[in-house]
């Protein structure tokens, strides 16, 4: 018998979205699938389209907290699978998102977690917009280094151990970390197991005007709470992965500052780019390497990821 999958589905309030990414979890080529939606006390007709689906699937209903670490711990706690897979509600995985990330980790036994390719669309899941990887890393095995520099990870195109999550913890249920929670957990299994790229694209990633996501000042703020709180947890990594992290913070105060100075708010702007130019001055070459990283990657990836 080949391991289960939990599927883990949160959702709060995405009547319009919920049914196709059942179905898409349904419809994966791999067999031994359980499905869990937690509902985060939707007050639309998501709870309803859920229920419709029967003994299917089991649904995990919440009081509202607005925090999807919560929400995906509560389903969590409901999976009996040894890998876990997280669907993000207005996402929709591809037939081969299971049957790829699981022959993954039975050729690497070491690894507890396997990340993939996904594409961006706005209307139609058929219809690629761009892909979730363009212009970032893909390394494999060792990839905290990389990690520390940006997220390159999005939930949906993540396959991990359930003893990995066992050994390292679940999601921070911390508000403060809200839409980087995801973010400081692949830190820190980044930090306890190898993670492996398997090339393909296993899913397809709703862009739109309601994604928690699109608040960049906000994202990018949250991500500088998930790096100040592994260096605090772990002072030992500060020292070996120096540029790594000065690289990491010098981005997303770059990116704050940016996110600022196009809304005109000039004293925050100049206050995180002061910030972003110093931690950038602590790096090989000034600063310069990852500014040209920077800028390459912007270029690469245009508008495709934007909400």
């Amino acid at each position: 018998m080949p391991p289960q999958v939990s599927v883990i589905i949160p959702t709060y309030n995405r009547g319009p979205y919920i049914a196709e990414a059942i179905r898409s979890a349904q419809a994966q080529a791999y067999a031994n699938v359980e499905i869990i939606v937690a509902d985060d006390g939707s007050t639309d007709e998501t709870a309803e389209i859920a229920a419709g689906f029967g003994d299917a699937i089991t649904c995990v209903h919440l009081p509202h907290s607005g925090q999807p670490a919560v929400t995906r711990n509560r389903g969590l706690e409901k999976a009996s699978g040894e890998l876990i897979a997280f669907l993000d509600s207005d996402d929709q995985f591809l037939p081969n998102k299971l049957t790829l990330q699981v022959a993954a980790l039975a050729e690497h036994p070491e690894a507890g977690c396997v990340y993939s390719n996904g594409h961006f669309f706005r209307d139609d899941p058929a219809q690629s917009s761009g892909y979730v990887l363009d212009g970032m890393p893909t390394p494999s095995g060792e990839i905290l280094g990389a990690l520390l520099r940006g997220n390159f990870l999005v939930p949906s195109v993540v396959l991990v151990r359930r003893t990995c999550l066992e050994a390292v913890g679940l999601f921070d249920e911390d508000p403060a970390l809200f839409v980087a929670e995801d973010y400081e957990l692949w830190l820190r299994v980044a930090t306890h197991v190898p993670v492996i790229y398997a090339p393909g694209t296993v899913a397809a990633i709703r862009r739109h005007g309601e994604s928690i996501s699109r608040d960049v000042a906000a994202l990018r703020g949250c991500a500088l709470l998930a790096l100040a709180k592994l260096e605090g947890n772990r002072p030992d990594l500060r020292l070996s992965y120096a540029t790594a992290f000065n690289e990491g913070y010098a981005r997303n105060h770059g990116a704050i500052a940016l996110a600022h100075l196009q809304h005109w708010q000039i004293t925050r702007g100049l206050s995180h780019a002061l910030r972003a130019l110093r931690y950038s001055l602590r790096t090989p070459g000034l600063g310069t390497k990852p500014l040209l990283e920077w800028a390459r990657r912007r270029r690469v990836r245009g508008t495709a990821a934007m909400p």
